[in-house]
């Protein structure tokens, strides 16, 4: 899903923010209201490459974090849905163990241009 595509998102072209203002291993979120509908999405940034996906467990349909920013494992290697505990490959949004084996997270799509994360 392109981050343009959201009702009540940001525009195509729009900089979401700077790579610098993600702390590297951490996510920076967005949340966008159109009506009564409400989205978030987060922004994982791992060195200098960024992994976008929607705040939502495909199990549950809830956020997958309780702090800000935290979707991270204590291993490192899987965003956690600190609810049921499924792990989710960081690097394409699929479910690897729990209770949504198999579904992913829904990728959002924007690109890293010039230290700019810019919506699609």
């Amino acid at each position: 899903m392109k981050a343009s595509d959201i009702p009540g998102g940001p525009k195509r072209g729009e900089i979401l923010c700077r790579l610098s203002e993600i702390e590297d291993g951490m996510a920076r979120e967005f949340s966008y209201r159109h009506g009564d509908e409400m989205r978030d999405i987060f922004i994982h940034r791992m060195g200098d490459e960024i992994y976008s996906y929607e705040n939502s467990c495909p199990h549950a349909f809830i956020p997958l974090n309780m702090d800000q920013g935290h979707f991270i494992d204590k291993t490192g290697a899987y965003f956690i849905c600190q609810n049921h505990g499924a792990l989710f490959d960081i690097k394409n949004g699929l479910c690897v163990a729990g209770p949504c084996n198999g579904q992913s997270l829904t990728i959002i799509d924007v690109e890293l241009k010039e230290g700019n994360i810019i919506a699609l």
